[in-house]
């Protein structure tokens, strides 16, 4: 019975761990796609608009987000590969 919550615990943090990846990917995809509408209207000289003002908030925001959640992803597929690599010896 413990073994078995063991085993729903581990494959509920490799779910979690997919997901945040996942996302983390889908916010770099977004970060791009913003960061090049913003130089298409700093080329444009159009960066005293609301909606460049928009893109920048959102940007840092997201940047924000980014740079909370990646150390994390990182650091717990780093201890996943561990793991791996123990369970193989």
């Amino acid at each position: 019975m413990v073994k078995e919550n063991h085993i729903d615990r581990a494959l509920a943090f490799m779910e979690q761990l997919e997901k945040l990846g996942s996302q983390l990917e889908k916010a770099d995809e977004q970060q791009k796609l913003m960061l090049q509408r913003m130089l298409i209207k700093s080329q444009n000289h159009e960066t005293d608009t609301d909606e460049y003002r928009d893109l920048e908030q959102r940007s840092k925001d997201l940047q924000a987000m980014i740079n909370k959640w990646r150390p994390i992803y990182e650091e717990r597929l780093k201890m996943v590969k561990e793991a791996q690599k123990a369970a193989k010896k």
